[in-house]
């Protein structure tokens, strides 16, 4: 693409939105994409045409201008580490006094689904088409990266220069839908008869309930070679965990409830199971925050669905329907029907290698579907709920071991 082609897009929205007060101008890119590599492919690509030379530094690469000056690009897709920052991100966020809360709580949606962040440094003179022409290809790479645009003021932009929420209480949208990566993730494996005959099975049921796929599913699911399910003890102690934090955030945000209320009911399930000794980082973070935020509270609420789901293949409870939030009542008559960690193994029986991934890839495609969704701007299809599914899709990753030896915090639903 040339600079003047460059330099013109979007100019109105953008030239003003780096100031030249500092003799550096910093930017961030936050994507959600899966080839986090190929970003800095496209960064050469698009400052090609006024490129001198290319330095490789720690962590990214340096570009030197023709005019002498340079522009740095310093990736970072560790999952710790990108989760960190997220979480911080998320958390300044909340308290934004945006009118809007759907937007809001579609904003932090999006925040939670980013997988790496590029930090971005450049040198600034007095050259204001320089300097437009610099932002503009940032946005050019943020659009083939599908990547967010932070500035400094803490405005997050999309790649079309609109801003999706400030600190201040602004953002350019009355609706807004969260993309996440859609990227087939192709593996070279060969699918045995079984895992051709899920997947006839399950895209039938998608034709039927009008739940839209690509005609590369197959290469995408988890093939029966591939599974490894976990042991019942640890699915079991990761079920008490789990209601644990979700019983501890609805007493949190329910009418007149209190920290002191949480914690009183943790108590008691740690007094039953012992959780305190299985808990994630994430979840000991969480339980130890003084007065946790709203965002985090509701976060974790949500992960009812991914009890729901471990209770499910341990063969002690119905999965709902992702088209419906599951039955709390039920979990915690489940969890609160035992004395001890070991009675409730005693009684739990482990759901097939076949049920499981046959499950596995049912919600794996719809999965897929709302992701799509949100990218087209459209409702979600035969009426999914995309949050239930998406937190039974990771539960169900940790089942099966379908994102490897991963631990339950660094888990990836992809699609």
């Amino acid at each position: 693409m040339g600079i003047l082609k460059m330099f013109k897009r979007n100019k109105e929205n953008k030239q003003n939105k780096v100031k030249q007060e500092k003799k550096r101008g910093v930017l961030t890119l936050y994507s959600v994409t899966l080839d986090s590599k190929n970003i800095f492919d496209v960064i050469k690509e698009e400052f090609s045409e006024v490129t001198k030379s290319i330095q490789t530094i720690d962590g990214g690469l340096k570009i030197i201008f023709k005019d002498g000056t340079d522009i740095e690009f310093n990736l970072s897709d560790d999952i710790n580490h990108v989760t960190t920052q997220t979480n911080g991100m998320a958390n300044f966020f909340s308290k934004s006094p945006i009118e809007n809360e759907k937007i809001l709580q579609q904003a932090m949606l999006q925040i939670s689904m980013f997988t790496c962040i590029v930090g971005i440094g450049f040198e600034l003179n007095d050259d204001e088409k320089r300097t437009n022409y610099i932002v503009n290809t940032i946005y050019e790479i943020a659009n083939k990266t599908q990547s967010f645009i932070l500035y400094p003021s803490m405005k997050l932009y999309t790649s079309e220069g609109k801003l999706l929420i400030s600190i201040d209480g602004e953002t350019d949208f009355e609706k807004y839908y969260p993309i996440s990566n859609s990227d087939l993730l192709k593996r070279d494996i060969k699918p045995s008869c079984n895992d051709e005959e899920r997947y006839r099975k399950i895209i039938k049921e998608c034709d039927e309930k009008k739940i839209p796929h690509t005609d590369f599913m197959l290469s995408t699911q988890i093939m029966e070679n591939e599974v490894k399910v976990t042991s019942v003890e640890k699915i079991a102690k990761r079920a008490t965990a789990v209601f644990s934090c979700a019983l501890y955030s609805e007493c949190l945000l329910i009418e007149g409830g209190s920290i002191e209320l949480a914690k009183d009911e943790f108590e008691d399930i740690n007094k039953i199971y012992g959780v305190k000794s299985y808990l994630t980082d994430k979840e000991k973070e969480y339980i130890q925050m003084e007065q946790p935020d709203k965002i985090t509270a509701i976060q974790f609420s949500w992960q009812y669905e991914r009890c729901c789901v471990l209770l499910w293949a341990l063969g002690l409870i119905d999965l709902n329907s992702p088209t419906e939030i599951c039955n709390v009542h039920q979990i915690a008559q489940i969890i609160r029907n035992y004395d001890s960690i070991d009675e409730l193994i005693k009684d739990s029986s482990i759901r097939s290698n076949e049920e499981l991934l046959d499950m596995h890839t049912r919600i794996l495609y719809y999965d897929w579907a709302c992701v799509e969704s949100r990218v087209e701007n459209q409702e979600t299809p035969a009426n999914l709920n995309s949050g239930v599914v998406q937190e039974q899709h990771f539960a169900l990753n940790w089942i099966i071991s379908a994102n490897e030896d991963c631990e339950w915090d660094d888990i990836s639903p992809n699609t």
